[in-house]
């Protein structure tokens, strides 16, 4: 099988990245069923985020946090809460050492209790006040001599699934074309050669973007398997670039992609310092756009990696291979890039690619020879949190119109309404911030959050105005009583 793949990765491996890097980086292994079980770990977050603030303690032995991601630590870890200060073993404050905290319980809401480790008191108690915003960072897990026997110390995987799909194309010819020397060292004809190419294309757009299901087809009776798309395993999005009017497009500089490259490359706790990324049209024009300067990157042209020829953006963090996928075009992908590990893509096959030649006549079926080609195989990202999907940021979408809930409101004197909503059109409108203005402030103000305040008897017309000077107005009657 390796011998096929060696010759199919031959023809035209451009057009087919993913399916190229598939075969070529050694990593596909066989399997026995058509459902691939594997599994990730490790996967968890290095760094997270205190959301709501806790209180100064002097004499709790245990406190709870919320965090932006309670998932991203467990029972047993040690935790630094970054810039808060510990205490020393006398109990004055230790300044410039982080305090530490031993994660012990969860509550009913799936917070964390940790236990204070330099803690304010000689026998462990006391926490400082944590504010909301803090910068956590989870270190090792701390054992007591029998702990290391419980079961929260297992590293257990969790386990994950996909399907293979029996990938087949049928081709036929009266005679089978004889073949001279040819580039590719197998003997195919130009039609099935032709028909490999059209095969490999739709392989490529099922293992990126194809739907995870098992089905029994409504007619034949038989059961379908449809693989699971690489693109919908990464677990991380991110936005990219600065939307310029004038030029009308997004523009990445070189201090941005050395922040998305520190954001790619960082904080999971897994990876490896190159990444691929398959890009877009769009995306790919602005990336080729990039300008390396004062040694934050080095970037090279012509990569040839896998038989493929990628264009190398090479930071401190790691290198990003970049290659544009037509296929991310054809799938309405053309301003985004999956950004994945090739070290964490693996290949399953549960029938190697074959050619099975038919004589139809003796079949009595019709007057030709048919070869069939086929492959049952499936791909999987490990690490979801190794791999990234980014998106160029969108142009601003620029209200065209908006409305007052109220054209007009009454209001006793010496009170306040709050009532007045804007509407925008387009509903998705990307700038939605007012400014609010009273015709006769002598009457009635309005407030930077559109709350009018009755002074004195009379009229007063209320205007909201957007970024672009579109405008709705509401006249507003103040009454004495």
């Amino acid at each position: 099988m390796a011998d096929v793949d060696e010759r199919i990765t031959k023809m035209r491996p451009m057009s087919t990245p993913l399916d190229q890097i598939s075969r070529r980086a050694g990593r596909a292994t066989k399997c026995d069923s058509m459902e691939v079980e594997y599994y990730s770990v490790g996967t968890r977050p290095i760094q997270g985020e205190v959301s709501k603030s806790v209180s100064l303690s002097g004499t709790n032995d245990r406190f709870t946090v919320e965090l932006v991601d309670d998932d991203m630590i467990d029972i047993q870890d040690t935790v630094r809460f970054v810039g808060v200060n510990g205490y020393k073993e006398d109990g004055t404050v230790d300044t410039g050492v982080d305090f530490v905290a031993l994660v012990i319980d969860v509550d009913g809401s799936g917070h964390k209790i940790f236990q204070p480790i330099n803690a304010k008191t000689s026998d462990g108690k006391g926490n400082p006040a944590i504010p909301a915003g803090t910068k956590i960072v989870r270190m090792g897990r701390a054992a007591a001599e029998l702990d290391v026997q419980s079961a929260v110390f297992s590293n257990v995987p969790g386990k994950e699934s996909q399907y293979c799909q029996i990938f087949v194309m049928q081709v036929e010819e009266s005679n089978l074309a004889k073949i001279g020397k040819k580039e590719v060292p197998w003997n195919l004809s130009d039609l099935e050669e032709d028909s490999i190419y059209d095969m490999r294309t739709g392989m490529e757009g099922s293992f990126l973007f194809g739907i995870k299901r098992k089905r029994k087809h409504v007619k034949s009776k038989d059961l379908v398997y449809t693989t699971g798309g690489i693109y919908w395993m990464v677990g991380k999005k991110i936005n990219v670039g600065t939307y310029n009017s004038t030029a009308g497009e997004t523009e990445i500089s070189d201090n941005q992609l050395v922040d998305y490259a520190k954001e790619m490359f960082t904080g999971t706790g897994v990876g490896n310092k190159r990444k691929v990324a398959f890009m877009g049209s769009d995306m790919m024009a602005a990336f080729s756009k990039i300008k390396a300067s004062d040694g934050r990157m080095t970037i090279r042209e012509n990569v040839e990696v896998w038989d493929l020829k990628f264009k190398s953006f090479d930071t401190n963090f790691g290198e990003i291979l970049a290659i544009h996928s037509e296929m991310m075009d054809l799938q309405g992908k053309s301003d985004e890039a999956l950004v994945f590990d090739p070290e964490f893509l693996s290949k399953r096959i549960h029938k190697g690619w074959s050619r099975d030649t038919y004589n139809m006549k003796e079949l009595a079926i019709r007057n030709t020879n048919a070869v069939v080609l086929s492959e049952i195989s499936c791909l999987y990202l490990r690490y979801p949190k190794a791999h990234s999907v980014l998106k160029l940021v969108a142009a601003p979408i620029a209200a065209e119109s908006i409305e007052l809930n109220k054209e007009t409101l009454s209001i006793v004197k010496d009170t306040t309404d709050s009532s007045l909503v804007v509407s925008f059109t387009p509903s998705d409108t990307t700038d939605k911030s007012i400014t609010w203005t009273s015709s006769a402030p002598t009457y009635a103000t309005v407030s930077a959050g559109g709350v009018v305040t009755g002074v004195a008897a009379g009229e007063s017309t209320i205007t909201a105005t957007t970024k672009n000077n579109k405008t709705a107005t509401c006249v507003v009657t103040v009454t004495a009583s």
